[in-house]
């Protein structure tokens, strides 16, 4: 008997309590074609991503579901050309705008968008799990790649740099971020978990991308565009979508968050292209360090 999207959801819950990665690939990909066939396209997208990114990240399952990544990923193609998610108009938006900017006004834009993740990385590192201790370090990182930007230098810098990237990419390349009982409590809101950063388009590698962009950049040793091209989708990862495709049914460019956060994205494109002067740049860097994204 076929199940309902009710039924599909509470298996999916009991999967994730139970951190049982073969059950949760099985029931994104069942979750994600039942929505598809109910035509709800933008639950389908998130489903179905999530179903890719698990499989394409762990050998066995990808053994294990190959077809269905296959079709999974044919579907996606398809429910994309129907109906753009919203995050990725915006992501296409921001690659276009880069055009019209130099390397130190990307690094800026990207800068920008790095320093608003600082208080979600601050409550991550409280998760119980060890792993994410030192996450909440990024608001030192932000401090060198801010200084690092106008020609100023740490003799530490470096090593804490590369120290920090290590940290993150090996959490970001863990079964942790399947860990749906890691929940960061939000007042009057569904919580936040680690899954919520990948976006379904992969927002932690360009997190990675962007954070290596500006460690090359400030150690001088950024010769490859193709790093630059790599990282700028980073900019438009502070909407944070997968949390409200989690969490809600609302159109997420309806969201008061989002709204905010796209609001910023475009105002900082403005405010790089204006060359600002060094305080103006750290005074908003330090504003936004303390935004809650979600």
């Amino acid at each position: 008997m076929k199940k309902s999207i009710t039924e599909l959801q509470n298996a999916l819950q009991q999967a994730q309590n139970a951190v049982n990665l073969k059950k949760m690939a099985k029931s994104y990909f069942e979750l994600g074609k039942a929505c598809m066939d109910a035509g709800q396209t933008t639950k389908a997208i998130y489903y179905l991503n999530r179903f890719d990114d698990l499989v394409g990240g762990d050998d066995e399952l990808y053994t294990k579901f190959q077809n269905d990544d296959d079709k999974a990923s044919k579907w996606i193609e398809n429910l994309q050309e129907e109906h753009k998610p919203y995050e990725l108009a915006i992501q296409n938006q921001v690659i276009d705008k880069c055009e019209d900017l130099n390397t130190l006004q990307k690094m800026q834009w990207l800068l920008l968008t790095m320093s608003r993740f600082c208080r979600i990385f601050e409550e991550l590192s409280q998760l119980p799990d060890y792993d994410f201790f030192g996450f909440e370090k990024l608001g030192e990182m932000v401090d060198y790649f801010s200084a690092g930007l106008y020609g100023f230098s740490d003799e530490n810098a470096d090593e804490t740099l590369e120290d920090f990237y290590n940290t993150i990419d090996e959490v970001f390349d863990s079964e942790l971020m399947w860990n749906y009982n890691l929940k960061v409590p939000l007042h009057n809101r569904e919580s936040f978990v680690p899954a919520d950063l990948e976006d379904g388009n992969g927002s932690t590698f360009y997190f990675c991308s962007a954070y290596y962009g500006l460690q090359s950049y400030i150690a001088n040793e950024l010769k490859d565009e193709e790093d630059i091209k790599m990282a700028i989708p980073f900019i438009s990862c502070g909407i944070l979508a997968d949390y409200y495709y989690r969490t809600s049914d609302l159109d997420i460019q309806d969201e008061p968050k989002v709204k905010e956060e796209t609001k910023r994205i475009f105002s900082d494109y403005d405010f790089v292209k204006s060359t600002p002067d060094k305080e103006s740049f750290l005074a908003r860097i330090e504003s936004y360090k303390s935004i809650m994204l979600i």
